[in-house]
């Protein structure tokens, strides 16, 4: 927008002039902020925190080399436990991470190609010393050349590192299909351009911020805000044997030389069935980081902060998966995890694949099996859609594919029910229609109550119903929250209905119930309840302070942030906020909190 030639337009009459002097002052506003954020080069970065605003001491992260000191290799594993091992060898998470290889990746660079994605043109090709190399467009805006460091991912694509100043390595959005061996952008059709965010050569694709951390064992981000630079270190490249099952080195010396059989191990550490599905779900989640520390075995609540269903579109209502959001939430909210169900009921640890080919997984449990005895149910007769058809599977219907990148089609792990009705009423995607494309919601409607009945009348119905128009903003749907949250519903949509509560935190019965919920037994129940008081802290402070000695982390630090304005920076929640905020200042949100901090105080 011109702005000169806007000023030169006729007067408005005085009834419009005032609806104008906003837009001025809009306009000015988005000004102002465009010039800022254009100052924020990488040589001059924000200030983290004024100076007398700051902790004596950062919550206390103990150091990378007496960490990595603890930590033996996955090769050390290979004698005493070959059965494992060998299964582990050929998984993707030994290939999550890993230099180039020549025997592996020499067919995507030879011979060289010219590759065109989107409006622009790059190039693959191997160089005299036979290195792989990518000729694309940089941060200059001119292509150029970028030798290949490591290659990141294995199957159902990879893609590759590059070295970048700072200690820094991005993501190249040009990857390769091995399967087809064929190149693509990760991107699809969008035309990213470099000073864009999400253009590879931006925050959004640095390695060290974005990737690095569940594709290595036991990695420190270790970013730098006074350089703007990173010294990221780990234990080992890739996913290896102790990024699940966590430091071994005193195992291993333990065991050399062979003790007695009769000998109780004391180096073994055995979890809970609830502490072997956070172990999967730190990689496998959408969340924030608490950290920048991902220990290995320890609660997912004193690292991250999970995301759940809320007003945004991160999930769907009813709980699917819409962005980029992973396995481990849609999980948690599933019937399957409600009754003791864990990953590795179904996935072998070792390789990551299915115990067993398509129906006979689920029917295990759902021919009378399991304690309690889980539904007995047929497929064909269930289905409807005959025996041996791909459609007649029980994951096509009750965990339906996304694809992700491009090429990483991922089954949604909520294991819900298909519902024509939601797609009707709300666009909510059902699994009917994801396969029958040609036919309309009304035809599934139709299809569902005549082969089902009243058995679509179900709880999930319910609820995804008032979750969808809570996130509309019915004010009739406040009622029927607090409903929900007195009865006994799973913590995971307890924490959801909790921030969908958050529009009517000021009311009285919202409010009351969602201070009882900061009595929750489930760490992210109170998290959620926290979040959405935060706009009453300052009224509701006697409620909210005692949560600043919360058992968990992420509780804690979610009630030292709606305290911020008066925090003791020198506590240890107010520690674990800064350091938090500190750890996640490379990225644009985690700068925009910092000013908030700054701000409130």
């Amino acid at each position: 927008i011109d702005l000169a030639d806007e000023a030169k337009k006729e007067t408005l009459p005085a009834s419009r002039a005032e609806g104008g002097r906003w837009i001025w002052v809009l306009l000015a506003c988005v000004s102002a902020g465009a010039l800022v954020f254009l100052s924020m080069r990488r040589d001059r970065p924000v200030p983290v925190i004024p100076e007398n605003q700051q902790a004596d001491h950062p919550a206390p992260v103990p150091d990378d080399r007496q960490v990595h000191a603890a930590y033996a290799g996955s090769e050390s594993c290979r004698d005493c436990h070959r059965a494992a091992y060998d299964k582990w060898a050929e998984s993707n998470h030994r290939f999550a991470e890993r230099g180039y290889r020549e025997e592996m990746d020499r067919n995507a660079f030879d011979p060289s190609r010219e590759i065109t994605h989107a409006m622009q043109k790059s190039q693959v090709k191997l160089d005299a010393g036979m290195r792989a190399q990518v000729v694309t467009l940089g941060l200059d805006r001119k292509l150029s050349l970028y030798p290949v460091v490591r290659v990141i991912g294995h199957d159902p694509l990879r893609q590759f590192l590059v070295e970048a100043p700072g200690g820094r390595m991005q993501t190249t959005e040009l990857s390769w299909d091995p399967a087809k061996k064929e190149w693509f952008d990760v991107y699809g059709k969008e035309d990213r351009q470099p000073g864009e965010w999400g253009h590879w050569t931006g925050r959004g694709m640095t390695w060290n911020a974005m990737c690095a951390s569940c594709h290595n064992t036991r990695l420190r981000k270790n970013y730098d805000a006074a350089s703007d630079g990173y010294h990221t270190t780990m234990a080992e490249i890739s996913v290896g044997c102790e990024a699940c099952h966590g430091p071994m080195k005193d195992h291993v010396a333990w065991q050399t030389p062979k003790p007695p059989a009769d000998q109780k191990d004391p180096t073994i550490r055995k979890f809970t069935n609830a502490r072997f599905v956070e172990t999967c779900g730190a990689c496998h989640a959408r969340r924030g980081e608490l950290t920048g520390d991902m220990v290995p075995g320890a609660s997912f609540h004193d690292q991250f902060s999970l995301v759940v269903p809320d007003a945004s579109d991160v999930y769907y209502a009813d709980g699917q998966v819409r962005d980029e959001d992973y396995e481990y939430a849609a999980f948690l909210g599933s019937k399957m995890h409600a009754k003791g169900v864990r990953c590795i009921d179904c996935h072998d640890p070792h390789t990551g694949k299915r115990l067993l080919p398509g129906n006979l997984l689920c029917i295990r449990c759902h021919s009378g099996g399991g304690d309690p005895p889980a539904p007995v149910i047929d497929p064909v007769a269930h289905g409807f859609h005959g025996n041996g058809k791909p459609s007649n599977e029980c994951t096509a219907c009750h965990m339906p594919v996304t694809t992700y990148m491009q090429r990483h089609p991922r089954h949604d792990h909520g294991m819900g029910i298909p519902d024509p009705l939601l797609t009707k009423e709300f666009g909510i995607p059902n699994a009917c229609n994801r396969c029958h494309a040609d036919k309309d919601a009304d035809w599934a409607l139709a299809e569902t109550a005549r082969r089902y009945g009243d058995r679509m009348n179900r709880p999930t119905r319910e609820r995804a119903l008032l979750f969808s128009r809570a996130r509309r903003g019915d004010v009739d749907a406040r009622d029927g929250l607090i409903a929900f949250l007195v009865g006994d519903n799973a913590p995971y949509w307890k924490a959801s209905a909790c921030q969908l509560l958050g529009r009517w935190a000021g009311d009285a019965p919202v409010s009351a119930v969602l201070r009882a919920q900061l009595k929750h037994e489930s760490p992210l129940v109170r998290e959620s309840a926290v979040r959405a008081l935060e706009p009453l802290a300052g009224i509701l402070g006697a409620s909210l302070r005692p949560l600043l000695d919360d058992p968990s982390r992420n509780v804690r630090v979610a009630a030292a942030w709606a305290l911020k304005d008066k925090l003791d920076l020198s506590s240890a929640a107010g520690r674990e906020l800064q350091h938090m905020l500190d750890s996640s200042s490379d990225q644009p949100s985690g700068r925009m909190r910092l000013g908030q901090l700054a701000y409130a105080r």
